[in-house]
């Protein structure tokens, strides 16, 4: 076994079907399949080195200590790691990130499959991207995707021990190279985590077993309208799959809302723009920042109007990515 320093980077990605429901929460095991766009820029950065006089794992993010919760779950994932190894040697960690947490933008997607990629070489391993995606999502569900460039189907799978649920390329990020704006909302800090939010829509939302089931026909619908390129039938699945995730968050007991009043300016800009002839579409995950999909020749005004609307703190760009991958050390 030959333990070294490695320095990996993955892309955040933004769900265009979502995955809002867990069958199983320990395996991060969802309840519908979905698809999801690679971001290009946006992600993290991590750096793993296994050291022998360690006696347990440590891991900073942005230069600060990862809390108790971040750290069990960077430690399951770690744990199967040095199983799969053969090692019992503990590691430090550290990771910067480009995209910005805890505002509905994916950065733990980004965060763990970042980790699985650097972890895995850093131990001596050489995973496929079917392994690295099933042990990505052991830390975070939408990781699995992550690992992938372009645009990714993370299938749910149907056996108890996860061996079928993991993310696959359906096309490559050169396939519809679109652009990808972020409008960051002012005060858009989300104060109920993803984790949290789930749970409380699947125990407690009037509109959840409907919400699963127009999950798996909005897959079929959105990998037709990727193939063919087409922004009118892709914004019909993916405006309505997202409005849909967060109507089964408004009928929770109580109601679960992420929104700002910018988030619903931005709906409104975007939907005007397309209603005008110009080629966009919006989705929005858990939180209240809305991921604009736009022609690249298009961009550059659509992004000029969303910095426009009341509330918007930035207007990030971007563009479909590739997956995960190894960043070589600097000599």
């Amino acid at each position: 076994m030959s333990l070294q320093r490695v320095t990996a980077f993955a892309p955040s990605n933004i769900a265009l079907t979502k995955y809002w429901g867990k069958r199983d929460h320990t395996l991060n095991l969802p309840l519908a399949s979905s698809i999801s766009v690679t971001l290009s820029e946006l992600g993290s950065l991590t750096v793993c080195a296994p050291e022998p006089g360690l006696s347990h794992d440590v891991m900073a993010v942005d230069d600060r200590p990862l809390d108790d919760a971040g750290m069990i779950k960077v430690r399951r994932v770690l744990g199967i790691i040095r199983e799969m190894a053969g090692s019992d040697v503990h590691a430090g960690l550290n990771s910067i990130n480009t995209v910005p947490t805890a505002r509905g933008l994916a950065s733990s997607a980004s965060a763990f499959a970042a980790l699985a990629m650097a972890a895995s070489h850093a131990y001596g391993l050489d995973l496929d991207k079917a392994t690295l995606s099933r042990l990505a999502r052991t830390g975070s569900g939408s990781a699995s995707r992550s690992i992938h460039g372009g645009f990714v189907q993370w299938e749910c799978g149907q056996k108890a021990d996860g061996s079928d649920s993991e993310a696959r390329q359906l096309f490559a990020a050169d396939h519809w190279p679109l652009t990808i704006l972020v409008a960051q909302v002012r005060d858009g800090k989300k104060k109920v985590s993803s984790t949290s939010g789930m749970r409380m829509a699947a125990s407690d939302s009037l509109t959840f077993r409907g919400w699963i089931e127009q999950c798996e026909k909005d897959v079929i619908a959105c990998q037709a309208a990727l193939a063919a390129k087409d922004m009118e039938r892709l914004a019909d699945v993916v405006e309505g799959n997202a409005m849909a995730m967060h109507g089964t968050m408004m009928a929770s007991r109580p109601p679960l809302l992420y929104w700002q009043p910018a988030t619903v300016g931005v709906i409104h800009t975007v939907r005007n723009l397309r209603a005008e002839g110009t080629a966009c579409c919006f989705t929005i995950d858990a939180g209240s920042s809305v991921v604009v999909l736009v022609e690249p020749s298009d961009a550059g005004p659509v992004a000029e109007a969303l910095a426009a609307i009341d509330g918007v703190e930035t207007v990030l760009q971007t563009r479909v990515g590739e997956g995960a991958r190894l960043v070589p050390e600097r000599g």
